[in-house]
């Protein structure tokens, strides 16, 4: 098992357990959507294990410039964090931040 080396960002916890406690806590409630006003990059990916359906449901609640971008098993980039499909969404993600950014 891989040790855990202090307090991990940004949890400010000094073990897995706490972490995920911490985590567990964190919520995109109505009023904290509401303050983000930054452009958004939403990903949503085919087969997403964990929180499927919630990048739509983001997006749809977001009221600032916003983009959705989806990732297909076609594509070989499916799963959370488009996992086997890296090189699909680094290149979508930059791409994305090039047209933001000039």
């Amino acid at each position: 098992m891989r040790s855990f080396d202090g307090a991990w960002p940004p949890y400010g916890t000094d073990s897995y357990f706490d972490a995920y406690q911490a985590a567990r806590q964190q919520r995109l409630d109505d009023e904290t959507i509401a303050a983000i006003t930054s452009p958004t990059l939403v990903t949503d990916p085919d087969g997403e294990q964990f929180w499927p359906g919630q990048s739509q449901a983001l997006f749809d609640r977001l009221a600032c410039d916003k983009e959705i971008v989806r990732f297909t098993a076609d594509e070989g980039a499916d799963w959370h964090c488009e996992v086997a499909g890296q090189a699909v969404r680094d290149e979508r993600v930059f791409n994305w931040l090039e047209t933001v950014l000039s």
